[in-house]
């Protein structure tokens, strides 16, 4: 069985094979959704640039990261020794994982606390079971 195919050609001239929306076009052919598409794409483009991410970065981790840029600078002009740097890139590494546990784990709690109906975290259920006798 054949899977329908966009009715569209590519710019080389050979017939685009994309699946297609209800219009018959795929989503890079259709021009209803043309602007859509590249709206899309840029709203993905600034979600990923650098500015972005670091807007998002709690306090904490904005400072590490402050103190990281500047010593890579420093170690760039010969201020630093790149073996402190190493040191220092190396501990940042165990901060922000530390910081990443600490995340999930309250994320977790407030997905068990909602599947428990705010009855509290799996967790919490399991140090207070008490096992039939």
């Amino acid at each position: 069985m054949t899977m329908p195919a966009c009715q569209s050609t590519r710019r080389d001239g050979s017939p685009c094979r994309a699946t297609p929306t209800a219009s018959g076009r795929c989503f890079a052919h259709d021009e209803k959704l043309r602007q859509k598409t590249a709206d899309g794409r840029r709203r993905g483009g600034h979600n990923k640039a650098t500015a972005a991410r670091a807007a998002r970065l709690p306090a904490d981790m904005k400072a590490l990261a402050s103190q990281l840029m500047e010593a890579i600078s420093e170690c760039y002009s010969g201020e630093l020794d790149p073996k402190r740097l190493s040191a220092m890139a190396s501990g940042a590494g165990a901060v922000v994982r530390v910081h990443e546990v600490g995340e999930f784990t309250q994320r977790l709690d407030a997905l068990e606390a909602a599947a428990n109906g705010g009855k509290g975290t799996l967790a919490g259920l399991v140090s207070t079971y008490r096992r039939p006798s």
